[in-house]
């Protein structure tokens, strides 16, 4: 028996989507108030205050109904770290002010508040751990997202349990899997930055019926296929259900990146201040409505913007487009014994004329199945078929952007794109759409399309997938099938005590440290 599902990202009806019409919920791209002249406690209050006079203004003209912040953006870490109990911080003298002002100023805006700080929890020396802040503190520390009501009661908090480094931050034994239960209809789960790319919680969270998702991100965006907003429209579009994405904001370091997807429906609103700064972005169900931004403007924008790049492509197979075939066909097959992918890929061109005072890009197919490491961080087995693209016909030119915008041609057009691919069909693994244009934004949900079959082969189940376009492309810098196969995961091999892998893991300390070293910590006005 054969199962064929096949959707428009564009045009694909949420069964409950009445509850999404009349629901007003922002959220906030954020750059922290980083001052060399104050202690840590004094930062905290200071991006507090700054909380509030957003969560003011944003609820003074309209009846919001949540608001999510990003994280680490608060700057809460161990020195100022608050235990966090299910009760109101505002009729409470036991909490810091920060936070009894930040549940005052929920239950005065009478909306939800979504927001990440550092639980610090108390040991129980009755169960062994090996955690080295348990031993030396006795306290465990989690990366925290709190939830409080309209009443400014904590009514759920998340621990963060896929940590990018996070070295001084304990992990929890277990994934938790958080579902909050609003008064304005909506069942909504959350999950934190690097979560989004595992099983458990975000995957998991989706058995419960949630209706969306709340996810605070401070996210280092990485070339060619895990930028902020590219990686969060894949999740919502995979899984055809609503993210609530609040991103941190530092271009210096790659961070940027907020928005509200409708699942299949794609991104209604949001984007990156490309420049560094603070911008809220608020969605007013039925009246939302996306709004066109001309891709080449936003690029330009995005010049001085610095991205990661992924160091793992020397190892994909790959092939550079031969261009001066209108109909192009390949397959790259990649992976071992155990397990091997084939890519298709059937692209229809057309080509201008080059402009030799111009750049160009090169476009080269890629095939992977294996595993990759996440900056040292994380061990994780990925599957991948895609067109990048890259500065010339090597491989290790890709993942890379030409500096100066104005100077680029796109003399190539794909009047048509289709990527697909066999994968074992297995809980432990999922693909997703993924797309990137110029403007590090992902194609417009309406103008791609995903199919997926189910087939039988010698006895084996294989889910086919395939992503294609259906309308000409020309500012194109991805376009990929990136599958996850949570079987390979694992912990980077690296001893407690050598922090050599990590330096870029604990994004707090990363961003800090590099800012202080450049003289260049800023305030937010």
């Amino acid at each position: 028996m054969i199962l064929l599902l096949a959707f428009s990202l564009s045009i694909f009806a949420f069964s409950e989507a009445s509850k999404w019409e009349n629901v007003t919920i922002a959220v906030v791209e954020y750059k922290p108030i980083l001052d060399s002249s104050l202690n840590e406690p004094e930062i905290v209050a200071k991006n507090a205050q700054k909380y509030i006079e957003i969560i003011t203004n944003v609820a003074k003209d309209r009846n919001l109904d949540l608001i999510v912040f990003p994280e680490e953006t608060l700057y809460v870490h161990r020195e100022t770290a608050v235990t966090i109990k299910l009760d109101n911080p505002c009729d409470s003298d036991t909490y810091p002010q920060f936070l009894r002002n930040l549940s005052c100023a929920a239950r005065s805006s009478h909306t939800y508040l979504a927001l990440n700080l550092v639980d610090k929890v108390k040991c129980d020396q009755s169960q062994t751990n090996s955690s080295k802040n348990c031993k030396n503190s006795g306290f465990f520390y989690y990366n925290t997202d709190v939830v409080f009501d309209r009443n400014g009661t904590i009514v759920n908090r998340y621990h963060k349990y896929n940590l990018f480094g996070e070295r001084e931050m304990d992990k929890p034994e277990t994934a938790e899997e958080i579902v909050i239960e609003t008064d304005f209809g909506l069942k909504l789960g959350i999950f934190t930055c690097f979560d989004i790319l595992f099983k458990a919680p975000a995957q998991e969270l989706l058995k419960d019926g949630i209706d969306g998702a709340i996810y605070p991100s401070m996210w280092y965006s990485e070339l060619p296929f895990l930028t902020a907003m590219q990686t969060q429209e894949m999740w919502a579009s995979r899984h055809n259900t609503t993210l609530l994405a609040a991103g941190a904001n530092s271009p210096l370091v790659g961070s940027g990146g907020s928005g509200v997807y409708r699942g299949a429906q794609g991104l209604v609103v949001g984007g990156i201040v490309a420049e560094g700064g603070t911008q809220v972005f608020v969605y007013q169900g039925d009246k939302s409505v996306s709004e066109t931004q001309d891709v080449d403007e936003l690029a330009k924008k995005m010049d001085a913007f610095n991205l990661q790049i992924d160091n793992s492509l020397e190892n994909y197979r790959w092939e550079v487009v031969n261009t001066s075939q209108r109909n192009y066909y390949n397959v790259l097959c990649a992976g071992d014994d155990d397990n091997t992918v084939c890519c298709h890929y059937s692209l229809t061109m057309s080509m201008d004329a080059i402009k030799p005072e111009m750049k160009h890009y090169t476009y080269i197919l890629v095939a992977y199945a294996g595993i990759r490491s996440y900056t040292g961080v994380y061990n994780g087995g990925i599957e991948v078929c895609g067109v990048i693209a890259c500065l010339n016909s090597s491989i290790s030119s890709c993942g890379q952007r030409f500096s100066n915008y104005d100077e680029i041609q796109w003399p190539l057009t794909f009047e048509s794109i289709a990527v697909s691919a066999k994968f074992v069909k297995s809980e432990n693994r999922t693909q997703f759409p993924n797309s990137l244009l110029s403007s590090i934004r992902p194609i417009d949900s309406s103008e791609t399309y995903w199919v997926e079959k189910e087939v039988e082969v010698n006895g084996t189940v294989f889910e086919e997938k395939q992503f294609a376009t259906n309308v000409d492309q020309k500012r194109l810098l991805t376009f990929a099938i990136l599958g996850r196969n949570f079987d390979l995961d694992s912990p980077a091999d690296s001893d407690d005590d050598d922090d050599s892998n990590h330096s870029s893991g604990n994004l707090s300390a990363a961003w800090i440290l590099l800012c202080c070293s450049l003289l260049i910590l800023c305030k937010i006005k």
